[in-house]
């Protein structure tokens, strides 16, 4: 008698598991992979001096917005170049510093630099992006040296741009009004938001311009003096890239960001 009570007992177990595993949705799937976004660890540099990029052309992982962008040689050709009439081409331009470079003596490759080389396209602004890394808070740097432009000589350094390039933060130095400039931009559009005076820009001249960002607290510096101040939590994390505008023909060098 106990041997039969015990073989209902099984029997209701298994049919009683049987119609609890036919209600539900079957077993368990397994959940894919979200991908992980590599988080830069605080202190790690970025560096870009377009050493390993090819002459003539963009930089890697880049995307540009109007202009003429390419990594030169910093020879004295090339410093030259905003004294040349407009109506010299490229060709003459690089017969030059061919020249140059069989003249010289030898010695290391010269240092490279990444040019706007464009004046006259119709556009106001022309700026260049890089795709990566994505950083939250950072320390940005960039040297700069205007070779010419006429409606209104400037530069600038964005950072916290998003993927597409059109939206984070600008600081530009203005040959026009003797000013550093503080934007925001959004969905392509250039925002104010503070400005500094700033000694005048001569052509010519390096100048360095460098960025602080803690949280929402956001640090502008020119020529290594803190120039403003600017508290702004509208972005919080983005590329970094450069900046011209109307008919300034730029270089640009030394750029770098550090994850803070």
């Amino acid at each position: 008698m106990r041997k039969v009570c015990v073989s209902c007992a099984v029997l209701v177990f298994l049919t009683f598991g049987a119609s609890v595993g036919s209600a539900g949705a079957g077993p368990k799937q397994p959940k894919p992979r979200q991908p992980q976004q590599r988080v830069p660890l605080a202190g790690k540099t970025y560096t870009w001096d377009f050493q390993a990029d090819t002459l003539g052309l963009l930089p890697a992982h880049t995307m540009t917005f109007g202009g003429n962008w390419q990594v030169l040689e910093d020879s004295a050709s090339v410093a030259l170049l905003a004294a040349l009439p407009d109506t010299v081409g490229a060709d003459s331009i690089a017969g030059s510093a061919a020249g140059a470079a069989a003249a010289a003596p030898p010695g290391p490759p010269p240092r490279r630099l990444l040019a706007q080389l464009e004046d006259d396209d119709g556009l106001v602004y022309h700026y260049l992006t890089f795709t990566r890394p994505m950083l939250g808070d950072l320390d940005a740097s960039v040297r700069f040296r205007i070779r010419s432009g006429e409606i209104d000589p400037s530069a600038g350094l964005m950072f916290q741009m998003d993927p597409k390039g059109t939206s984070g933060y600008l600081v530009r130095a203005s040959g026009k009004s003797g000013e550093l400039a503080f934007h925001y931009m959004l969905y392509g559009r250039r925002r104010d938001v503070k400005f500094a005076k700033i000694p005048e820009l001569a052509a010519g001249t390096w100048h360095t311009l460098a960025v602080q960002r803690r949280r929402s607290t956001l640090r502008v510096f020119y020529d290594g003096k803190e120039a403003m101040m600017v508290r702004d939590d509208r972005f919080s994390n983005g590329t970094v890239g450069v900046w011209t505008e109307d008919d300034t023909r730029v270089d640009f060098a030394d750029l770098k960001t550090t994850a803070r």
